[in-house]
């Protein structure tokens, strides 16, 4: 690693597992200090294994549907290390119904946490942020945003809003020294798409299937949105805000034949 993010603290939600542990581990091995919140306990494990790697780490139980625990992640975060430079809003949850089918119940679930939490953690970092001298808001949004599948209300619209609210922190917030953009990633292998993956009888086929619809013919991986959340974070990105990165291999450029 090259020390893309030397003297950066970022916060990361969603770390104990999947993509955003992934992006914990590379934003330490490239110099940040981490602050990792999950309500998983396998936040405490990700913070011994940066340590052990010679990063530093710190693992915030917070549930941020709450907003009194997100303001208290951001204080503590900036409390604890003295200042706030990158929040990566990572942590949510999928699946869904149709909008005829969804209840209140659906709705709150998703919504909730994949863009109430993700409101509530930028309403009290980008303070922070300004008082450090600027940052970086990352939010991990998905293409379902804009090429959605059968059945996946209101994770879509979550994902939407998303990139709607990194579009409006950019505009509101860009004068003061904060950039904020969105990574959408395609189908990527972690312990929830392998979940998925799990519920059909032949999984191999749907497996081939799938891969069929991908021009780089395979699957991303969490260290491939962690890559891109490292450039965005980083100051090689010092002139990109209010945009958003397709991180999906390919998929959806891509059209089949009929």
């Amino acid at each position: 690693m090259t020390g893309r993010l030397a003297g950066k603290v970022a916060v990361v939600t969603g770390a104990a597992s999947g993509i955003g542990r992934a992006i914990a581990l590379r934003f330490a091995a490239e110099g940040a200090a981490v602050v990792a919140n999950d309500i998983a306990e396998g936040g405490r494990e990700l913070e011994a294994e940066i340590a052990a790697n010679g990063g530093t780490a710190w693992f915030c139980r917070a549930d941020l549907r709450r907003k009194a625990e997100a303001a208290e992640l951001m204080r503590s975060a900036g409390e604890r290390f003295g200042a706030l430079h990158i929040l990566v809003n990572n942590a949510g949850v999928s699946g869904g119904r149709s909008v005829v089918e969804a209840d209140d119940g659906d709705w709150e679930r998703i919504m909730d946490l994949n863009l109430r939490g993700a409101w509530y953690c930028s309403k009290y970092a980008i303070p922070l942020m300004m008082a450090s001298g600027g940052g970086s808001v990352v939010n991990i949004a998905s293409t379902h945003a804009f090429r959605t599948q059968i059945n996946h209300f209101p994770y879509h619209s979550s994902k939407a809003g998303m990139i709607a609210m990194a579009a409006g922190i950019c505009v509101d917030f860009g004068a003061k020294g904060i950039r904020a953009n969105s990574i959408c990633p395609g189908f990527v292998e972690t312990p929830l798409a392998e979940a998925h993956l799990r519920q059909f009888p032949d999984r191999e086929r749907k497996v081939a299937a799938m891969l069929a619809s991908h021009p780089l013919g395979r699957f991303g991986t969490p260290d491939d949105v962690a890559a891109a959340a490292v450039f965005l974070a980083s100051d090689e990105a010092s002139y990109i805000s209010g945009t958003t990165l397709i991180v999906d291999g390919g998929r959806s450029a891509f059209q089949k034949a009929d």
